[in-house]
């Protein structure tokens, strides 16, 4: 295995597996919905200066960002792009015309809607990244807002987005980002019907990698069960019932559920149902 891969492979893995992931989430009156994606990588720190001895971490942006020392930034990707389209003297509307218009025929229509719905899941997303080296505090949070539950479940999995963050300095290879994507779990899918609230993550699929990646999936394999998770659900109304006995309510009308971070790795879906008035 390369040595940059092994090492950042190394880096990644020890992070998740040391740290909590929490996917919080505020149900609105109105149906609403917001969802913070946070994953704590305090842990991070000091195997991002390990590697810094011992690999060329010139072109990593994470390591850039160690060099800082202290950084809180709030980057609002819709912003960005809204920015981006006014200094062509373009319209959003014309761009997406654009996109249809100049697509390549070649292109399924159903891959092309697949490509503009990744595309506005980014424009309604802001990244959160806070790190100061003195209070060992470092995390990344994807911020998005949802009309209701099906915009919810219709949008690219958070976790997955923040994973493909964390591995920039793995490179593009699919085999790497098919790594990352497997140490993020399934996609859950979320339903809301009258007053209640169902979460459901599908069980892994930690099938092993071909050729020199194979190291790497057998310790994927046995930290899976080490990596913690928790979410953070704030209800409109008082929480009457949890299915899960360790749930902790907050307040009356949060529920805090702490679960394996790969909640499929051992073959069984992860479940939370809650019943509120």
């Amino acid at each position: 295995m390369k040595p940059l891969l092994f090492s950042t492979s190394l880096i990644i893995l020890f992070a998740l597996c040391s740290c909590t992931t929490t996917e919080e989430i505020w149900l609105s009156e109105d149906g609403s919905i917001r969802q913070e994606v946070r994953i704590d990588m305090a842990a991070l720190i000091p195997f991002m200066k390990m590697s810094e001895n011992q690999i060329d971490t010139s072109a990593d942006p994470f390591s850039e960002l160690l060099k800082r020392g202290n950084l809180d930034t709030l980057i609002d990707l819709g912003t960005v792009f809204e920015e981006e389209i006014k200094k062509t003297g373009s319209t959003e509307e014309a761009f997406w015309q654009q996109i249809d218009e100049e697509g390549d025929e070649k292109v399924p229509a159903q891959e092309k809607e697949a490509m503009k719905t990744l595309f506005k899941s980014v424009t309604n997303t802001r990244i959160r990244i806070k790190m100061n080296e003195a209070e060992n505090v470092y995390f990344f949070s994807v911020i998005q807002d949802f009309k209701n539950i099906d915009a919810m479940n219709g949008a690219p999995n958070a976790l997955n987005m923040l994973q493909s963050l964390g591995g920039a300095g793995m490179g593009q290879d699919s085999s790497n980002q098919a790594m990352l994507n497997s140490m993020a779990g399934p996609t859950p899918v979320y339903s809301l019907n009258k007053k209640e609230f169902r979460l459901t993550r599908p069980v892994a699929n930690l099938g092993n990698l071909p050729g020199e990646d194979e190291q790497a999936m057998q310790m994927m394999h046995l930290f899976a069960d080490a990596m913690k998770f928790e979410y953070l659900i704030h209800f409109p109304r008082k929480v009457k019932v949890v299915n899960i006995k360790d749930a902790e309510i907050i307040d009356g009308n949060t529920v805090r559920v702490k679960v394996p971070g790969n909640a499929g790795a051992q073959q069984e879906v992860f479940e939370l149902v809650v019943r509120f008035k």
